[in-house]
Formats: C-alpha cells, sequence, structure tokens
C-alpha cells in the first residue's frame, strides 16, 4: 500500500443485568459519572463539568442503580455526593473489564486487518 491507513479499533462495553439486552446499562458514560463523583464529591459539579444537566445525570444514574439492582452512589443533597462500597467495587472492576476487553480487540484488530 502506497499510503499507511490510521484506523483502530473502538470497543463499547455495556454492562446490563437484563438478558434481552433492553434494559438500563452500565458502560462508558456511568463510569465517567462515577469518577468525576469520586474526583469532585458532587454529580451535580460532574455534570457541569461534563457539560451535562444534573437532572440527566440523576437519571442516568438511577436508571443504571435500578437495573443493576444495587445502590452506585449516595447522595448528601448540597453536601454532595460519594460512591457506595458496592459502587467503588464495579467501578474498579468496569475499569479493568474494559482495559482487558480494549487490550483484546486492538490485538485482534492488528491481527486480522494486518495488510489493509
Amino acid at each position: 500500500m502506497s499510503e499507511e491507513r490510521k484506523l483502530h479499533a473502538q470497543v463499547k462495553i455495556m454492562i446490563s443485568a437484563s438478558g434481552d439486552r433492553k434494559g438500563p446499562s452500565f458502560g462508558k458514560g456511568a463510569a465517567t459519572l462515577l469518577h468525576g463523583i469520586e474526583e469532585n464529591g458532587s454529580l451535580n459539579k460532574t455534570a457541569k463539568n461534563l457539560h451535562m444537566a444534573y437532572s440527566k445525570a440523576w437519571s442516568m444514574i438511577k436508571k443504571v442503580e435500578e437495573g443493576l439492582g444495587f445502590t452506585l452512589i449516595e447522595r448528601y443533597g448540597a453536601r454532595g455526593s460519594k460512591l457506595t462500597e458496592e459502587g467503588r467495587a464495579f467501578l474498579v472492576l468496569y475499569d479493568e473489564y474494559e482495559k482487558k476487553v480494549e487490550n483484546y480487540a486492538e490485538k485482534a484488530f492488528r491481527d486480522v486487518f494486518k495488510n489493509f
């Protein structure tokens, strides 16, 4: 090939407790919100930093919690929010899983598209 292409794999990871994959799921958006809460101690501040309405962020977290069947964050009103123990543990596992899947996908992509 005369021109090198800059192709790379992109993986979208979603975790759902619903077998039909139609219910609420945990993915990059929810993980980003949880990381922001860990950093800021506030869902509201995290939503603002992400240029997202607080109501949308809160609704997303609530739906994901309902879908997973456990609470991800503790809300303290004007005093902020923090991850529950279970929420923090789940986020750590999600991050580990995401990294493994992305590494695998990148290797598989290079193997399959090596001549393209």
